[in-house]
Order: C-alpha cells, then structure tokens, then sequence
C-alpha cells in the first residue's frame, strides 16, 4: 500500500528539494573553482582566486555568496512585487510569475544557506593563526623504565 502525500506535506517536500538544489549547485560550483585553483596554480594570484583585503575571504568565495543572496533577492522582488508591475498581467500570467519568483527565492535561500556559513568559516580560517604543533617526544622520554616490578592481573 503506497502513502499517500497530503497536498501540505507535498509543497514542503517541493520547497525542500527546491532549497537542496539550490544549496548543490551551490557547492557545485565553489567545489569546482576550488578544483580549478588547486590544479592551475598559476591563476592563483589573479582575479578571481585573489583577495580584496588581507582579512577577507577570496574574491570568488564573496561572489558566490553575492550571486545566491541576489537570487534570494530577486525572487523575492518577483514574487510580493513591490512595484506593483504585475497589476496589468492577466490572473494567470501574474499567477505565474509570483511561483516563478517564490521558486526562484527558495533556489536562493538554499544557496544563502551553503555560501554564508561556507564564506564565515573561510573567514574564519583564514584570519585565526593555526597552533603551533608540539615538539614530538625523543625516543628516551618514550621509553619506559626499566627497573620495577610488572604485576599481571
């Protein structure tokens, strides 16, 4: 007997995958041009591997967050249409433009939700110095003494 979907639970399994997709391609796209700057050492110094500020994460890292907060952004503006633009629309094209843009802001959002936490902790990394490994034992402080007795249990 297969289970049966309300239309509720429906929308929130829709709106999720629409918000994983959004967060893959995402990572897609960050995990290729990590990909593309480790094996191509050359363009490390340049636009967009290099870095506005020595604090600051790598250029294509701030894009990235840019481009999916602009999505998030701009579905947003298509769907409560601030400007009032889609007034002249028939019903169904206004109708079908508010779940284009309310589609388009869960892309965003699920994009929003991999690149800021990914920019924070490049961030992060970047400007907090790593631990200065300690200095491995010698062999002698290794070795255990000799003398004594060894009780078995």
């Amino acid at each position: 007997m297969a289970y049966k979907l309300s239309p509720e639970e429906e929308k929130e399994a829709i709106d999720f995958l629409t918000r994983f997709v959004g967060g893959t391609q995402d990572a897609i796209i960050d995990n290729f041009f990590r990909w593309y700057n480790t094996t191509y050492q050359a363009g490390q110094p340049v636009f967009p591997f290099n870095r506005l500020e020595p604090h600051m994460p790598q250029n294509v890292d701030i894009i990235i967050a840019g481009v999916s907060m602009l999505e998030a952004l701009l579905g947003l503006g298509i769907e409560e249409d601030p400007l009032k633009l889609l007034e002249n629309m028939d019903y169904r094209a206004k109708e079908q433009t508010q779940k284009f843009g309310s589609g388009l802001r869960k892309f965003g959002e699920g994009a929003v939700l991999y690149s800021v936490p990914m920019v924070t902790r490049r961030t992060i990394i970047h400007n907090i110095p790593s631990p200065t490994p300690a200095a491995a034992p010698t062999r002698q402080e290794t070795q255990q003494p000799t003398s004594g007795r060894v009780i078995k249990l």
